[in-house]
Order: structure tokens, then C-alpha cells, then sequence
């Protein structure tokens, strides 16, 4: 029998099978399979031994580790504990898609090899067909489909004075593949507090990815790292990735049990700051110039939540909505059921492309009926994401992350006050990612 049988059928035993969870979770809203709720995963959970089976690696690899099933327990069940730790127990060779979800963390886990491919993809970019397989596979920035790249500059700001620097959590993606990003969030730090960044050569994939697929060792190896790079001071850690300050913040868990690091690990995460949050409460924001009504004629803005944030234990929905209201003129427009999974997950997409596609496409059909002109949020993966789907599905709507948004809106209304005001069709300007 399995060593860890009584703590799961325990979990398993919890569960009131109420069906509060199907009615939140993406996966089944479009599979409508009950094996894939977590109601369907506890009961199995809590009647198999040893598990390994090709479908039953199927059912557990399909969860989005979204959060949703479990901010809906009415019991409090820690339904994605339950998910991760059935991953744990799985056979390495027995996890669904083993060897693509191997090479993506070995990746992520690997500064050096993730700058090499970065690189690579960007010059096979440039010489590809842009009908060929391969190119559309390789593009999910937006600059990959604009027809000019109009490089960002936010490389100068107001000298105001600030008391110390701030060291950033970049994340892989504002790091190597979309750098504008971490250029942008240097540019609003310096605007909110005359302060720069601190960025450590040494920090490493904040783990994510590792932990979420049952490679717990391998986390707490990453984990670390991070701690180690970020020693020796006690500034606050800024991160512009949901994804990243979320597991970052569970540093003290992952860690609990290792004498050696408990404490650095609680040390680390009490310094985190979260992107939004930490620009809300920065008084760098005030509403700009504008005329009567014209708010209404701003071109619509739609700020997607990411699932980390939206179900995180601080519930982070409203720091990035003040931030657009405040400065762009008018909140982000939502969607009519509510926020919604993108259905990128991390690795899901990887393990499950046609199901991430089809939770996508639910939102991107809704979101269209808004007529919105631009998509941010503050999620590498939901970025990506979005990025991708519009570009192929050739929408005309732009996409960006949150501090790329913002700091466009503060240099444009600098630079020239009226690009602000009007575009050359008689709409409202919103900026410009490519």
C-alpha cells in the first residue's frame, strides 16, 4: 500500500462532493468530464494504490493549478496540494508528455541555455517565412508579427530623490525573451521613487514550473538559489511577474524542513513586493488632463487577472485597476462573466495545447465583443498567451504587459501631451507596443 495513503484518503475524505469546484474550474467548463475537476482527481486520489497509469497521469497532468477549485471549497480543501503531491508520487517516465515538460523546466532552470535559445529563436525569426509552421510556433511576442518594431525608450526619468535601490526579480521572461519589460519597470521605479534597480546575475527561474509538476527537489534547489542572490541586504524585492511573486512567496513552505534555510527563506519573502501593489502605493500616479467626457471616448483597455493574484491568498485584483484609472483615464473594462483563465498554466500548455486553446478561445471570443484596443497583464505565461493568440488570429487589438502600458502612457504624455489626446483616426491615443 502506498506510504502516503492515509494523509490522501483523509484529503479525499473531506471533500463534501458538493460540486462547488466544477462550477469554477476551466478544464471542465470545456470538457465537461468530472475525472477532470477536483472532485473527480480527490476521488481518485483516495481509492488508488500506486498509481501510474497513462489516463490517470492524463487526469492529474490537466489541472491548470489555477486555484480556482480550491478558493471555492467550502470546506477549505487544499485541492492543488493534493493535485502537486499525486505528481510527486508518479514515476518520472510516467508523467504525461515527460520528456517536452523535462526540457522546459531544465530550461527555465538554466540562465545560461535560455539566453542561447532566446538568441536563437530571434534570428530564426528573421530569416523564416512567416507562413512556415515553424515561425508561427517560434512567434508569441507581439513585435515577432508587427511589420516595424518601434524600439521602447525608457531610458532617462526625472532625478527625484529616493532613499535607497530596489532589487528586481525579473523573471525569464523580462530577463531573456521580452527585456522591455524589466526597462519599463526600471523606468516606473525610477519616476515612483528616484530610485534604480538591482538586478542579480545570480538569480535563477523562481521554480514555478518545477514544483508544479511534482519536481519538488528540484524547486527547493531553485529556490535556493533565488535566496542566495538576494542576500547580503535588506531591500525590498520587486518582481513584475504574478506567476514569480506568487511562488516566490511560498519560499517558507517549500523550505520549512530544511533547518539551513527556513529562516532566509521567511527573511526573503517578507521583502517581496508585488508589481501593482507597489506602484499603487507609491503616489507616482495622478489622473492626467483631460476634458469633459472624455473618458468615454478612450479606446477600451482590458486588464486580464491573472489566476495567481485573483486566487492568491491577498486576492490582488484592484492595485492594477487603480493604476490604469489613474493614469490612462478610465478603468479596464470586464468581461460580462466575470475574469476568466486564459489556460496557459505554465507547463499545461505544453502537456495540453488543445485544451489551452479552447479555454483561450472562450475568453478571446468574449473579450472581442467588447471592441477592446489593448490587453494587459502583469503574468508571463497569461502574457505570452494573449500575445500569441491574438497575433495569430490577426485581431486588431495590441497587448503588453502592465508596466510596458504604463510607462508608454507617462512617456508619451511627456514627450507630447497632445499624442495623448487624439490619434489621427479621432480617437483617444493608447500606447503603442510595436
Amino acid at each position: 500500500m502506498h506510504s502516503n495513503r492515509p494523509a490522501t484518503q483523509q484529503t479525499a475524505d473531506d471533500c463534501a462532493k458538493c460540486g462547488a469546484c466544477t462550477a469554477v474550474c476551466p478544464v471542465y467548463q470545456v470538457t465537461g468530464r468530472e475525472s477532470q475537476t477536483a472532485r473527480g482527481r480527490l476521488h481518485l486520489l483516495g481509492r488508488l494504490t500506486r498509481p501510474s497509469s497513462a489516463a490517470y497521469s492524463a487526469i492529474i497532468s490537466s489541472c491548470l493549478l489555477c486555484g480556482a477549485c480550491r478558493d471555492a471549497c467550502p470546506r477549505g480543501i487544499d485541492t492543488l496540494a493534493a493535485v502537486i503531491h499525486a505528481r510527486q508520487q508518479l514515476p518520472p517516465l510516467a508523467h504525461h508528455q515527460f520528456l517536452e515538460k523535462l526540457l522546459a523546466r531544465k530550461t527555465f532552470a538554466s540562465p545560461r541555455l535560455l539566453k542561447s535559445l532566446s538568441s536563437l529563436r530571434n534570428s530564426l525569426l528573421k530569416n523564416l517565412p512567416k507562413a512556415s509552421g515553424l515561425w508561427l510556433k517560434l512567434a508569441f511576442l507581439p513585435e515577432d508579427y508587427a511589420q516595424q518594431m518601434i524600439p521602447p525608450d525608457f531610458s532617462t526619468a526625472e532625478n527625484k530623490p529616493g532613499p535607497q535601490a530596489i532589487s528586481f526579480f525579473s523573471g525569464c521572461l523580462a530577463r531573456y525573451l521580452s527585456p522591455v519589460i524589466g526597462t519599463a519597470t526600471a523606468f516606473l521605479t525610477r519616476e515612483a521613487t528616484g530610485s534604480s534597480l538591482l538586478v542579480p546575475e545570480e538569480q535563477t527561474c523562481c521554480g514555478l514550473a518545477s514544483f508544479g509538476s511534482g519536481n519538488r527537489e528540484e524547486a527547493r534547489k531553485l529556490a535556493r538559489k533565488n535566496i542566495a542572490a538576494f542576500a547580503g541586504h535588506n531591500l525590498p524585492i520587486l518582481t513584475s511577474c504574478a506567476s514569480c511573486y506568487s511562488h516566490l512567496r511560498s519560499y517558507p513552505e517549500l523550505l520549512a524542513d530544511d533547518p539551513a534555510w527556513a529562516d532566509r527563506a521567511k527573511h526573503f519573502a517578507a521583502r517581496l513586493q508585488e508589481f501593482s501593489q507597489f506602484f499603487a502605493g507609491s503616489g507616482l500616479f495622478s489622473p492626467p488632463a483631460q476634458t469633459a467626457g472624455s473618458a468615454q471616448d478612450l479606446p477600451r483597455v482590458f486588464y486580464h487577472d491573472p489566476c495567481h493574484l485573483r486566487f492568491g491568498p491577498e486576492k490582488i485584483t484592484a492595485a492594477p485597476r487603480t493604476l490604469i484609472r489613474d493614469l490612462y483615464g478610465s478603468l479596464p473594462v470586464e468581461l460580462a462573466r466575470g475574469p476568466h483563465c486564459c489556460g496557459q498554466g505554465g507547463l499545461f500548455r505544453l502537456a495540453h495545447p488543445d485544451l489551452a486553446d479552447q479555454i483561450f478561445s472562450s475568453a478571446l471570443t468574449e473579450l472581442m465583443e467588447l471592441s477592446v484596443a489593448h490587453v494587459v497583464t502583469t503574468c508571463s505565461g497569461c502574457l505570452l498567451q494573449w500575445q500569441q493568440g491574438i497575433g495569430k488570429g490577426g485581431h486588431d487589438c495590441q497587448c503588453s504587459h502592465l508596466a510596458v502600458f504604463l510607462a508608454r502612457i507617462i512617456r508619451q504624455g511627456r514627450e507630447s501631451p497632445a499624442a495623448m489626446s487624439r490619434d489621427n483616426r479621432g480617437n483617444s491615443a493608447i500606447p503603442q507596443t510595436r
